[in-house]
């Protein structure tokens, strides 16, 4: 295991690639939440994009710490964790959800979202990353 840049070559397969993670942010009792998003690498924060009414949101609103985690599914033991601070902001034209749905090969999120959705993208800022 090592501590490094989310920047660092090792890492950079595994967030590139269009791969699931698992976001955690933490309830009001300090008990983790978890859930597997798709996601981007922007510079070098990690970005989400998720719909009004979340719990993630609720919990990132009240404590804005948050772990990610995904794996190299072709060397499961190859991997990333990258901890920091979320910060959110309104997403109304959904040009985060596209990005990310685009990493997977889709043309665009419309699919995904019933008319009227409200989005929101969540940006990872590492304060660590580990991994191998």
């Amino acid at each position: 295991m090592s501590t490094s840049s989310v920047n660092d070559e090792k890492f950079l397969d595994i967030l590139k690639g269009p791969y699931t993670g698992v976001l955690t942010t933490l309830f009001a009792d300090g008990s983790p939440q978890s859930t597997p998003l798709w996601f981007l690498l922007d510079g070098d924060d990690i970005l989400f994009s998720t719909t009004a009414g979340k719990q993630k949101l609720r919990n990132i609103a009240r404590d804005p710490r948050a772990s990610f985690a995904v794996y190299n599914p072709t060397n499961d033991m190859s991997y990333v964790e990258v901890r920091g601070i979320i910060t959110v902001t309104e997403d109304p034209t959904a040009n985060t959800r596209d990005r990310i749905v685009q990493k997977h090969g889709y043309a665009d999120g419309s699919s995904f979202d019933p008319p009227g959705t409200q989005r929101f993208t969540l940006r990872l800022s590492p304060t660590k990353t580990t991994g191998r």
